[in-house]
């Protein structure tokens, strides 16, 4: 049986384009910190289109770079300081039938031991919003890099992420309305090994809505997805669901969905597995206890596939509270459960699909939990501060490891 393979990239020191960029992004936002609030705010058209400049500069420290654990094949990654910047430009339009919201913004993160880690992520995204009339909904594209550590393999990946998406709403009688999305993922993997597997995902869903109370809608839907792999798999996903929109419970207002999800995979040759199935959850909700404290809840469950091929069932549950004790001065916590199961795979030039994760049965549990701060000075600044544990337990001992993550950022956003 195959066993998955990972590139070794040796250390080496950063680029000089890199350095440049990093020292320049560095004094920009010094400069900006210099500056007093006699710069304004880009406006034009009455008002109605607008130009927002955000900046950041922030340090912090990573136990655990590649979130590995002390069994696997490359050892324990251990810690490093980084050393991130970044820049962004958004534009807004409210005017007319058509909204329309922009941005473009780079990311920068410098590793003082782990270089060539060190990298430079540009994002971009589109939107076109419709809110009046009877047809309402939006267009969005948006592309970016994304770097990062994969608990899946305890490797950091870097990928291009692509996607289009499209959703509506329609009235159609009385009460009843039809809401629903089509959408387009893509995620490319700029590892040339053969560890990563690329991945297409389309979605197609509609929900149908009865207005049951002016702040309550019941609803029942379908959604289809399909994933193509880059390592010659396909997966189906077909989901039905009932769930509320609107106020859940009191105070208590979001949306959830529960139903069922069956799942089918087919690999070369013509082989197909006989299948997976189970529940469906999606919830996401928010509670303003009071004035000064809000909490959010959220908790999924679905069918996934890993960067490496592999199927699997992912459940997690997450709170996070939000807590103004002045104007300028905040702070947040949140804690956060979930498990991965790995169910079957086929990764690149296997002989043959493989149940598990390799051939062995793999049960991952996680926990999570975090606290942060942040202040905000001279309106257009805020300085801000987190901590976040992570702990990963497997039933394959190669994956159990800890994360600690530390960080200070200061930002302004004109």
């Amino acid at each position: 049986m195959a066993a998955l393979k990972h590139s070794t990239r040796p250390t080496r020191p950063p680029a000089p384009a890199l350095r440049q960029l990093g020292r320049t992004l560095a004094t920009l936002s010094l400069l900006v910190l210099a500056t007093t609030e006699a710069q304004a705010l880009l406006r034009f058209n009455d008002g109605k289109e607008q130009v927002y400049v955000t900046a950041y500069i922030g340090t912090g420290y990573d136990s655990n770079v590649f979130s590995r654990g002390s069994g696997s094949s490359g050892g324990n990654s251990g810690g490093d300081l980084l050393i991130s910047a970044g820049a962004g430009l958004e534009y807004a339009r409210k005017a007319g039938l058509i909204g329309v919201n922009a941005s473009l913004g780079w990311d920068l993160g410098n590793f003082t031991n782990f270089t060539a880690e060190n990298f430079l992520n540009p994002s971009a995204s589109l939107e076109f919003s419709k809110g009046t009339g009877r047809t309402t909904g939006a267009l969005q594209f948006n592309v970016r890099k994304e770097t990062r550590a994969d608990p899946t393999v305890g490797l950091r990946t870097d990928s291009w992420n692509y996607g289009v998406n499209l959703n509506y709403r329609y009235p159609v009688i009385e009460r009843y309305s039809f809401a629903g999305s089509l959408g387009w993922d893509t995620v490319t993997y700029s590892d040339p090994g053969p560890t990563f597997s690329d991945l297409n995902t389309y979605t197609i869903s509609t929900d149908l809505f009865y207005n049951w109370r002016s702040d309550r809608d019941l609803l029942a839907g379908y959604r289809y997805r399909t994933s193509i792999a880059e390592f010659l798999s396909t997966s189906h996903d077909h989901s039905i669901y009932a769930g509320v929109s609107g106020r859940i419970l009191a105070k208590l207002s979001g949306s959830g969905r529960v139903g069922w999800t069956f799942r089918n995979n087919e690999y070369p040759n013509g082989v197909t597995d006989s299948g997976s199935d189970g529940v469906y959850v999606s919830l996401s909700s928010t509670w303003p206890a009071t004035r000064k404290a809000t909490y959010s809840l959220s908790a999924t469950q679905d069918f996934n596939t890993t960067s490496t091929n592999f199927q699997t069932q992912t459940t997690s549950l997450d709170l996070t509270g939000q807590f103004s004790h002045t104007v300028k001065f905040n702070t947040n916590a949140n804690i956060g459960a979930g498990q991965t199961e790995f169910i079957s795979g086929y990764f690149n030039d296997a002989p043959s699909v493989v149940t598990g994760f390799n051939g062995q049965d793999r049960l991952d549990h996680y926990f999570t939990a975090g606290l942060g701060a942040s202040y905000v000075f001279k309106s257009h600044f805020t300085i801000s501060t987190s901590y976040t544990y992570y702990q990963n337990w497997s039933s394959l001992s190669a994956f159990v490891f800890q994360r600690h993550s530390l960080s200070l950022t200061l930002s302004t956003r004109w």
